[in-house]
């Protein structure tokens, strides 16, 4: 049955129609096409938190109102995300950290510790699902495609090849770059079958598509999942992190209150899980508003959310393919539905990508990223550079000049943006890609554009609150 909110997802978002300054003076209602780095909160989200701080305290031990109905809460919260993911409870434990990169770290570090295996990974990882690994168990990187997608033939071949040396195969459930969805059932089927576990950077995949675990005697049952918060309307500094039980047996690598049944003057009895990876005092209000995010989305519909999105997306990418002397990173056919998050990269002839998203910013009001979104290794194998031209870039960077550091423009996309929105953004894109600029553009060092007058003045929040007081 079709959700009543249906086309009407943007009215339940906070902060979608601010205005902006723009060149001249004037303002326009701004365009938030930067959802991949961070998103707005659902408005249900931000009441609650308002409310909730009335009520909030310390959970787990206190005996005081506030603190029992903290505990309720926090721990309702763990609940709705395991349904939500669909977690094996029997076997997995779900865990409230800090956000993706700080699970991803908890996982290498334990990895490293307990098994001594190396990690496998794609040239398309995040630098959270890259650099852990490789300074802690050591990587095996597994190569792409040409346009970049994950390549099963390359995984197995890595798999096959480590005869038994690879212990966890580490893999985006989508990418940041492309939005390229990645198989990850089926490369839980090949990990699993190699005695390889699999763990799912889940931080672009959570709010854009269905994640199922599915329970552990499966094939493709998913062993690792994380995902953040700030990633899917809730920002408010909380995260997940799905793990098998049998996983933390060691000391935990953050140690604290809370994390132990009791402490002698010679030994420490760790406490169960999840409390024993939950040291110090949680953040209650984020893990609280993440459940309540979860359930928002799933109450105004979230299959047909992503039909939404999935339809903007296609629309997007096609109106950037027909922009004579623009490129998207991984190519601009439709593909399968579901196949591709609603999200684009791309570069502009001639143009350095910087530029690009200042004069959107600047002249049109509209907000996306611009660099290689902490994905050098996959921005790198999508501008199809050799070893050779990326050593050189490096040694530019390493002295300090960063404007050489190569990259491209991200428009990525939520249910709260509309095909006017997509609409306006296309034109813009047009009228930049044509050198219609408005303005003139100065480069700073650190390879940034701003308007040769500078960006207009911006009164922070904290200063507007410090001259009402």
């Amino acid at each position: 049955m079709t959700s009543p909110h249906a086309g009407h997802w943007r009215e339940h978002f906070a902060g979608i129609d601010l205005p902006v300054p723009v060149l001249g003076g004037g303002s326009v209602t701004g365009i938030n096409f930067d959802n991949a780095a961070s998103t707005p909160p659902l408005k249900r989200v931000r009441d609650l938190v308002t409310r909730f701080s009335d009520v909030y305290s310390s959970v787990h031990r206190g005996t005081g109102y506030k603190s029992r109905l903290s505990t309720q809460a926090y721990e309702e919260a763990r609940e709705h995300v395991a349904r939500f993911l669909g977690v094996d409870s029997a076997s997995q434990v779900v865990i409230f950290v800090k956000g993706t990169t700080d699970a991803l770290n908890r996982i290498a570090a334990e990895q490293a510790r307990l098994d001594g295996r190396h990690v496998l990974v794609t040239e398309m990882e995040h630098h959270a699902d890259l650099l852990p690994w490789r300074h802690r168990s050591g990587h095996v990187i597994a190569g792409l495609s040409t346009s970049g997608h994950i390549d099963m033939d390359a995984i197995e071949r890595a798999l096959v090849e480590a005869h038994g040396g690879i212990g966890l195969v580490a893999l985006c459930g989508a990418s940041n770059v492309t939005g390229f969805v990645s198989p990850v059932h089926e490369v839980a089927e090949l990990a699993h079958r190699h005695g390889a576990r699999i763990s799912v950077d889940a931080a672009q995949l959570a709010p854009h598509h269905r994640i199922d675990v599915r329970p552990a005697n499966d094939p493709g049952h998913l062993d690792f999942v994380s995902l953040s918060g700030h990633k899917m309307y809730a920002p408010y500094g909380a995260g997940v992190l799905v793990a098998p039980r049998d996983f933390f047996s060691g000391a935990p690598e953050v140690m604290g209150g809370g994390a132990i049944s009791i402490v002698t003057w010679d030994d420490t009895v760790w406490a169960d899980l999840p409390d024993r990876e939950e040291a110090g005092s949680p953040n209650v209000i984020g893990a609280v508003a993440l459940g309540v995010a979860v359930d928002t989305i799933l109450e105004l519909g979230f299959d047909e959310m992503l039909a939404y999105e999935s339809a903007l997306g296609e629309r997007l990418i096609a109106g950037l393919a027909r922009v004579p002397g623009v490129g998207v990173l991984g190519g601009a056919e439709d593909g399968k539905r579901g196949a591709r998050l609603a999200l684009a990269s791309f570069v502009v002839d001639g143009m350095h990508h910087g530029l690009v998203a200042a004069a959107l910013s600047h002249e049109w009001g509209i907000a996306v990223r611009h660099g290689c979104f902490c994905a050098n290794p996959y921005v790198f194998h999508l501008l199809h550079m050799s070893k050779e031209a990326v050593t050189a870039v490096e040694g530019e960077v390493t002295s300090g000049h960063r404007t050489a550091l190569p990259g491209a423009v991200r428009a990525s996309l939520a249910p709260y943006n509309t095909p006017e929105e997509v609409d306006r953004f296309v034109d813009a894109v047009r009228h930049i890609a044509a050198g219609r600029l408005r303005a003139t553009y100065v480069q700073a060092g650190d390879g940034t554009f701003a308007p040769a007058g500078g960006w207009p003045r911006i009164e922070s929040p904290l200063q507007a609150a410090s001259r009402r007081a």
